[in-house]
C-alpha cells in the first residue's frame, strides 16, 4: 500500500475528502467573523525605587571585632532596608490590586459564569498579563476586552493602584526603619559614653596625663641621657691616670645610667608612673599605647557608624515624606484600532486542517471496513475484530 494508492482512494471521494474540509474552513471563517471582537491595550512602565538605605549591618560586623562592640550586632537585627525591586511586581499582580480592579470596572458583569469571588479572581488573573523584561526591567501590563476603552482604562488603573500601594508600603517601611535606626543610635551613643568612661579610668588608673606626649618627652630625655653617658665614657678614657677625675666621671655616669634604666629598662608588674613627674617607662608606655589605640579605634568605629546611621535616618525621613510615583511610564495605554481576536484566517486554517484529518481518517477506516481500501486481508480482518470488541454490548 503506497502513498499514491492512498491519494487516489481519497481523490475518488473528493466530495467528502476535499469538500467537507473546505466547507469547515469557510464555517470557521464565518464564525470568527460574527464572533465578538476583542481589543488589547498595553501599558509599559519602569520602576524607579529611588534612593536606598545603606546596609548598617556591614558596619556592625566590622565594629563587632572589638569586645566592647560585640553586643551591638545582636541587638540590631536587620536594619538595612534594601528596596526590593520585586515588591512592585508582587503588588501589581497581587490579590488586593486585582480585586480593586474588578470592583472598579464591575468585571463581575463581564465574567458572569464566575459565581464566587475566588473563581472571579482566577478568571481575571488568566486574562490580565503582567510581564517584566529581565534585560531592561520594563514592566508591561496587557488586557483584552470587547470594550477598547475598558481595556485601556483597566491597565492604567492596575499600575496606578499598585503604585499607590507601593508608596504606602514604602512609607510604612521607612517609619519602621527610622524607629530601628533611632534605637540603634541610642545603643551607639550609650557605647560611646561607656567607652569614654573606660578611657578616663584607663588614664586615672595609670597616672597618665597624655600618653603620647609623655612618651615623646621620655624618648627625648633618653636620647639626652644616652648622649651624656657616651660623652662621659670618652672623657673617662681621656682622663688617663687622673684617679680623682675618673672617679667623679664614673659616679656621674652611674647616676645617669640608673636614671636611664628607670625610663628604658624592665619594669615591675605593679609599676605605675610617678605623679611627681611626667616621664614614664618607655617599655611600659609602648604596651599601654597599644591598649589606648584599641580603645580609640573603637571610638572611631562608633562615630563612623553614628554618622552613617544619622545619614540614613535623614534619607528614610525623606522617603516617608515622599508621595511621588515610583513608576515612569515608558508607553502609555492606548485605544486599539484593530481587534486582537478572533483571527479569521487562523480559525479558517484550523477548522480546515482538523476537518481534513478527521475526514481522511474516517474515509480510510470506512474503506478498510467495506473492503474498498487496498490493503492486506489480515489487516481488514483484524480491524473488524477490533470494532466488534469495542462496540460489543
Amino acid at each position: 500500500m503506497s502513498l499514491t494508492e492512498i491519494l487516489i482512494f481519497l481523490l475518488q471521494r473528493k466530495k467528502y475528502s476535499i469538500g467537507i474540509p473546505l466547507l469547515a474552513g469557510i464555517s470557521g471563517f464565518v464564525i470568527a467573523w460574527i464572533s465578538p471582537e476583542y481589543y488589547k491595550s498595553e501599558i509599559r512602565v519602569f520602576l524607579d525605587t529611588g534612593s536606598k538605605t545603606a546596609n548598617i549591618n556591614s558596619l556592625v560586623k566590622n565594629a563587632s571585632s572589638s569586645n566592647m562592640l560585640s553586643s551591638l550586632g545582636a541587638g540590631l537585627g536587620s536594619v538595612g532596608t534594601q528596596e526590593n525591586e520585586d515588591l512592585y511586581l508582587e503588588i501589581v499582580s497581587g490579590r488586593d490590586v486585582q480585586w480593586a480592579t474588578i470592583e472598579k470596572f464591575r468585571l463581575d458583569t463581564i465574567y458572569k459564569s464566575a459565581k464566587y469571588k475566588e473563581t472571579l479572581l482566577k478568571v481575571f488573573d488568566k486574562d490580565i498579563k503582567i510581564d517584566v523584561d529581565e534585560l531592561t526591567g520594563i514592566i508591561s501590563c496587557k488586557y483584552e476586552a470587547k470594550n477598547k476603552v475598558l481595556a485601556r482604562d483597566l491597565v492604567r488603573f492596575v499600575v496606578e493602584e499598585a503604585n499607590a500601594k507601593y508608596i504606602k508600603l514604602r512609607r510604612e517601611r521607612a517609619l519602621q526603619t527610622i524607629e530601628h535606626l533611632n534605637t540603634f543610635k541610642q545603643s551607639i551613643v550609650a557605647s560611646v559614653d561607656s567607652l569614654s568612661n573606660v578611657l578616663i579610668d584607663f588614664y586615672r588608673a595609670n597616672n597618665l596625663l597624655d600618653l603620647e606626649s609623655q612618651l615623646k618627652l621620655t624618648i627625648a630625655v633618653l636620647v639626652s641621657y644616652e648622649e651624656q653617658i657616651n660623652n662621659m665614657r670618652i672623657s673617662e678614657s681621656r682622663a688617663g691616670t687622673d684617679n680623682s677625675s675618673v672617679a667623679e666621671l664614673r659616679k656621674r655616669r652611674a647616676i645617669l645610667e640608673k636614671e636611664f634604666q628607670k625610663l628604658r629598662g624592665e619594669y615591675s608588674k605593679d609599676y605605675l608612673p610617678s605623679k611627681n613627674s611626667v616621664y614614664i617607662n618607655s617599655d611600659w608606655a609602648a604596651e599601654k599605647l597599644i591598649e589606648q589605640e584599641k580603645l580609640e579605634s573603637d571610638f572611631k568605629r562608633l562615630f563612623t557608624m553614628l554618622e552613617a546611621i544619622e545619614s540614613n535616618i535623614v534619607m528614610e525621613e525623606g522617603n516617608a515624606a515622599k508621595n511621588l510615583p515610583v513608576i515612569q511610564i515608558v508607553q502609555d495605554a492606548y485605544l486599539a484600532d484593530y481587534k486582537s481576536k478572533p483571527k479569521r484566517a487562523i480559525w479558517a486554517v484550523v477548522a480546515t486542517s482538523l476537518s481534513f484529518i478527521f475526514m481522511f481518517s474516517f474515509l480510510i477506516l470506512q474503506g478498510i471496513y467495506n473492503g474498498e481500501f487496498p490493503c492486506e486481508e489480515n489487516i481488514r480482518t483484524n480491524f473488524k475484530r477490533i470494532l466488534k470488541i469495542l462496540f460489543k454490548r
